[in-house]
């Protein structure tokens, strides 16, 4: 059933405001792609609310002051003074594969970043938690007319119809398990064999600590500097994980969190994250969202 803005007014009761919150930060993380980020505008909103006499409407009012929040946040945010490539803060997602929406993953949130504010919010109210076009126009305050304009300009943006993973994804386990070894190896061929012909490997290091300026794409490149990763970085502990509903590790050495890893699967490793930035890895932690 799509997802409708209440009409009426809602319960003040906790439970209540505490499972709005998690819609609200639902809706907050993926908009930003940054778990600070998503808790202030979910803040700013709550503070909003207790700011303004007679809401009908406690949780439409909440998401519409989230959505628009994050809006208003992307547009004063640039990439451009950011050092090398740009990964979505991850999140703490283990023993609960199963459950985790594929909309979390840090490939669907990097596609995201082609979209205009505007269409990243419809697009993401509509395809990921189905709110019916005339309520995303409420909190986008736009027409209606215009809403499904952004949704099918998003669609064309990000190039897929109907966006979802590879089914492989809930069964990797011995693949990446596989694949680790042969980067620890130092394997060049056997590493090559698991990724696939269109490789990205994104390092995020934020200027702060070693990382690839650029996205490494391409099988022999991809393979050179994953290898040369884990050289340099031993001896070091791995543990795996789940990193936004994606297999993952987090690597440690002497007992500091150095970064955080994750792979998406799709005929191979199409895709490698690695999060190195010093102030996302502070904040690598389990956050509630659906």
């Amino acid at each position: 059933m799509n997802a409708q803005l209440p009409n009426k007014q809602d319960t003040t009761d906790p439970d209540e405001f505490a499972r709005m919150r998690i819609r609200m930060m639902s809706i907050a993380y993926r908009m930003l792609g940054s778990v600070v980020d998503a808790e202030d505008a979910v803040q700013d909103a709550f503070l909003r609310l207790q700011a303004t006499a007679d809401v009908h409407s406690p949780e439409g009012f909440l998401i519409r002051a989230t959505t628009r929040r994050c809006i208003d946040i992307l547009r004063q945010r640039s990439r451009n003074t950011y050092v090398g490539p740009w990964v979505p803060e991850p999140i703490d997602t283990r023993g609960q594969l199963s459950d985790v929406s594929e909309s979390l993953s840090q490939a669907f949130l990097l596609m995201l970043e082609r979209l205009s504010p505007e269409e990243r919010a419809a697009f993401l109210l509509r395809v990921v938690f189905d709110y019916e076009y005339a309520a995303i126009a409420e909190i986008v305050q736009k027409s209606e007319a215009a809403v499904r304009q952004l949704v099918s300009r998003a669609r064309r943006h990000v190039g897929l119809e109907n966006p979802r993973f590879s089914a492989e994804l809930k069964s990797a386990d011995q693949f990446t398990e596989t694949f680790l070894a042969a980067c620890n190896s130092g394997d060049l061929a056997q590493v090559e064999k698991l990724l696939s012909d269109d490789i990205q490997v994104h390092s995020d290091g934020g200027g702060k600590v070693f990382a690839a300026r650029v996205v490494i794409d391409g099988k022999t490149r991809a393979a050179k500097y994953l290898i040369g990763i884990f050289r340099k970085i031993r001896p070091f502990d791995l543990k795996p994980t789940t990193v936004n509903g994606m297999p993952g590790w987090e690597v440690s050495l002497n007992g500091e969190l150095i970064q955080v890893m994750s792979i998406h699967i799709e005929q191979g490793v199409k895709a490698i994250y690695i999060t190195r930035n010093p102030d996302k890895l502070t904040r690598w932690q389990s956050v509630e969202i659906i």
